[in-house]
């Protein structure tokens, strides 16, 4: 990425990393409303999002999303929002493993701008990791993302 990001290595995301970030996840979201998203997650007052708090966002866009499906009928919401977090693990787990694992979580900070480090990648990984493998599979990840 270039930027603030890329010179300081920060590892905060501007409104306009977080807007390319979004879009490689498939969400569309212009530059004003990353600007308001950024404003509501950075408790730190700089601008900038941190990577933790960017997960915590995605988590709630993520919410916000499913509790807004195309189809308000009971079971198809349910439908709906299992597509949509599928879709999303999917683009996330680059291998086609079925798993999430430490390289591809490592490879998309990477993407925006932010380089983990193994241990951090490790710490965020146990925090899901129900059946302790190292890798968040597509069940534990939807409980992450379901999580209120």
């Amino acid at each position: 990425s270039s930027g603030i990001n890329a010179e300081y290595g920060d590892g905060d995301i501007s409104a306009k990393e977080l807007k390319g970030a979004l879009k490689q996840l498939g969400q569309d979201t212009d530059t004003k409303t990353c600007k308001r998203m950024i404003k509501t997650y950075d408790k730190n007052r700089t601008k900038r999002m941190e990577f933790k708090e960017f997960l915590d966002m995605m988590a709630n866009v993520f919410q916000y999303h499913l509790s807004h499906p195309e189809s308000k009928t009971g079971n198809g919401a349910d439908i709906a929002q299992n597509r949509k977090l599928e879709e999303l693990f999917d683009s996330l787990d680059v291998d086609e493993s079925g798993y999430i694992d430490e390289e591809e979580i490592i490879k998309l900070t990477e993407k925006l701008g932010e380089k983990m480090t193994i241990e951090e990648v490790r710490e965020l990984i146990g925090q899901v990791d129900k059946d302790g493998d190292g890798r968040v599979n597509k069940d534990e990840f939807k409980r992450l993302m379901s999580a209120k």
